[in-house]
């Protein structure tokens, strides 16, 4: 069964308009394979046509699956495309903005026609299947040798932003079809800052240093974090890093089918704020992975979501002191039968 079939099942069982018209370029990506496309439209006769535009065309028919490839005229608009398609039909679409909203209900001849469904999707793409898998496990390996590369030049003297350079190229050479995101390198008092990036600081001995960084392959996405110590770490270096590396394992126990996010996250709260740093784990414990860097399930106090078999996912708590430094540790994981298993593999060492 194609994803597109899984889409159709999902919608049918939902009652939803068996018409459904996609537009997040992720969302056109998971199902099609290409990155080059402006619309999908599902049709209720079988079609699945994929429009490009006159400068994509090409490229969408060489890389496209499972679709039929129509390329858009200079200066023709996919709203009105899609409406002539779909005719008197109703319309699910995924997103939209408003003013695109209000010109497809008018090439529909009424906004009464339109339904926006989102978490069609987004309950389909949180669980991978066996390819997805596999592409994560290739941008996981790529990213272990991003860190290993950050571990071994990491120095009294040297920039952040060499570090983080170092890092991408050699992630780059290993295959990497770019970076997931801009990566951190974080160091002294600037890696208390959980997103902090590097600018024109000097890492110096002595200093904690935050690493997080990810790779692509294939459109999918890796993502780790791993801190380290100049030199020799401090006690307090130390009873942060210990807390945050309990809490990661911890919560890695706790995942597993059937298991509330919010439980896995509330695992790992519990050890930090028993270490004494409850007030400053200041952000979720994680994120899916896949398409996107951020995507479902969530990890965090308020999650609605529940972990299934097939679910790629981050934990990463941290402790964050400001003034002083942080620390993060983060793998991304695989929800499987038996409970979850690391992509991630560098191991957590603090002193260097």
């Amino acid at each position: 069964m194609t994803r597109i079939d899984r889409l159709r099942e999902a919608s049918a069982n939902q009652k939803k308009p068996a018409n459904y018209a996609v537009f997040n370029q992720h969302n056109i990506t998971y199902f099609a394979n290409t990155s080059s496309a402006t619309a999908l439209l599902i049709t209720e006769n079988g079609e699945n046509i994929l429009y490009a535009s006159t400068v994509n065309y090409e490229q969408a028919k060489a890389e496209a699956e499972n679709v039929a490839v129509e390329c858009l005229r200079r200066g023709e608009n996919v709203l009105e495309r899609i409406g002539k398609q779909v005719g008197s039909a109703s319309l699910c679409v995924d997103v939209l903005s408003i003013e695109s909203w209000r010109a497809l209900g008018k090439a529909l001849n009424g906004e009464n026609r339109l339904e926006a469904d989102s978490q069609l999707i987004r309950d389909l793409r949180k669980i991978k299947d066996p390819q997805e898998i596999s592409l994560i496990r290739e941008a996981c390996r790529i990213a272990d040798i991003g860190m290993k590369t950050a571990q071994e030049v990491i120095r009294p003297g040297i920039k952040e932003k060499e570090v983080a350079a170092e890092a991408e190229y050699a992630m780059r050479k290993a295959g990497s079809d770019g970076v997931a995101f801009d990566t951190i390198v974080a160091s002294g008092h600037c890696c208390a800052y959980p997103h902090g990036t590097f600018l024109e600081k000097t890492i110096h001995e002595g200093d904690l240093v935050v690493v997080d960084l990810g790779a692509k392959w294939r459109f999918y996405h890796s993502d780790i974090t791993r801190t380290f110590v100049v030199g020799k770490h401090s006690e307090k270096q130390a009873k942060m890093f210990e807390a945050v590396k309990l809490a990661q394992k911890s919560a890695f126990k706790a995942t597993a089918p059937d298991v509330w996010a919010k439980d896995v996250d509330a695992c790992a709260r519990l050890v930090i704020a028993e270490a004494g740093f409850g007030d400053f784990f200041v952000h979720n414990l994680g994120h899916g992975v896949g398409l996107e860097v951020h995507e479902a399930p969530v990890l965090s106090p308020d999650s609605k979501d529940l972990l299934e078999v097939g679910n790629v996912l981050t934990i990463e708590p941290g402790v964050y002191l400001p003034g002083y430094g942080g620390v993060r540790v983060e793998d991304t994981v695989l929800v499987k039968e038996d409970g979850a298993e690391k992509l991630t593999l560098i191991p957590y060492t603090l002193s260097l």
